[in-house]
């Protein structure tokens, strides 16, 4: 991997899963590794190795040393003299016996090597081919309605998500489950709100709870409605992006709004599969404009451009700041 083209190198990688980067580090190495196909699959390698070294357990031999080598081994200790006489016939046995072993050594490990050979092909058509386009609407969606709610509000402290409108995700598109008091408005956005490019746009686990202030929820939320209505009317990519540009030449779709932001903070979301559910963070909304006028991506500093529109059809820049603790008030883990 080359930093030309990656800005984490393999150790920054392993870095990242182990949660031993730095907050602003950690932003930057999410956003790259969203659209990064190549980082997501090493992701996905080192992921399974682990998962399978710390599965793997190594089964006692059905069949011990033969009776014979027992034997064999008592006589030798027993009769010194009469082992000495008898010991080419003896080592040719033991002799033997290393040969059988050391096969059967050799087809062990023979055949744990093709076994990862193929886990690792298969992770990697796994994530090349597993979601090449949507799948059932069944599969996107949360069968209680419950959990969806209680989803949605553990995207942002309880100060703000309590006073919320909730809204859930259903076979026509987003519907209100819970009138809202505050302005604020959470919900669980799904794979399509990722970015066009993404290898995991159609991923059905994606469950990203997020919850928009005022502001956002008059200018931002109108897009996840718009690509939403899409999605279930069965268009292409190609064509969501043709809609999405449309509606903003016809004005039906707007720039954020001066102040739109939105909380992530829910300890139970799940991003996508090379991520989880990543770290507590604050997104905030903005016409295009250069990242340097928020110092994103500097080093140390704590904001990250995100890849979410970035270069898409919405004209819109978004900045990612992680904060220090999940939606209940729990410390995150350090990153």
């Amino acid at each position: 991997m080359s930093t030309n083209r990656h800005p984490i190198e393999q150790e920054g990688v392993m870095a990242y899963l182990d949660g031993e980067l730095p907050p602003d580090q950690a932003a930057q190495a999410l956003s790259h590794l969203e659209l990064c196909h190549e980082c997501q699959t090493l992701v996905a390698e080192f992921r399974g190795v682990s998962q399978e070294l710390m599965a793997w357990e190594v089964e006692s031999p059905e069949v011990g040393i033969s009776s014979e080598i027992n034997v064999a081994l008592g006589e030798l200790l027993q009769k010194p003299e009469a082992a000495r006489v008898g010991w080419p016939r003896f080592e040719r046995r033991v002799l033997t016996s290393r040969w059988v072993w050391a096969g059967a050594l050799a087809i062990l490990c023979a055949a744990v090597g093709l076994k990862f050979t193929l886990t690792s092909h298969n992770r990697n058509d796994f994530h090349s081919t597993t979601y090449p386009s949507m799948v059932s609407i069944e599969q996107y969606l949360m069968p209680d309605r419950n959990a969806e709610i209680a989803l949605a509000r553990s995207a942002a402290p309880a100060a703000v998500s309590s006073d919320a409108e909730i809204l859930v995700l259903g076979w026509r598109g987003y519907e209100t489950a819970i009138q809202g008091k505050n302005g604020f408005v959470c919900m669980v956005e799904r794979s399509w709100m990722s970015p066009f490019s993404s290898a995991e746009f159609w991923n059905p686990k994606v469950r990203g709870p997020i919850c928009f202030n005022p502001a956002a929820a008059r200018s931002v939320l109108p897009l996840t409605f718009k690509r939403t209505e899409m999605v279930l009317a069965g268009l292409s990519k190609a064509q969501m992006i043709d809609g999405i540009r449309a509606g903003f030449d016809k004005k039906e779709l707007s720039a954020p709004a001066p102040g739109a932001m939105c909380y992530m903070m829910s300890r139970a979301g799940y991003l996508n599969d090379a991520l989880g559910h990543f770290v507590p963070h604050l997104m905030f909304y903005f016409p295009l404009t250069d990242k340097a006028s928020w110092g994103a991506d500097l080093p140390d500093s704590p904001v990250t451009l995100n890849p979410q529109f970035q270069g898409g059809p919405e004209p819109i820049t978004e900045f990612v700041i992680p904060v220090g603790k999940w939606s209940d008030g729990t410390a995150a883990p350090a990153m």
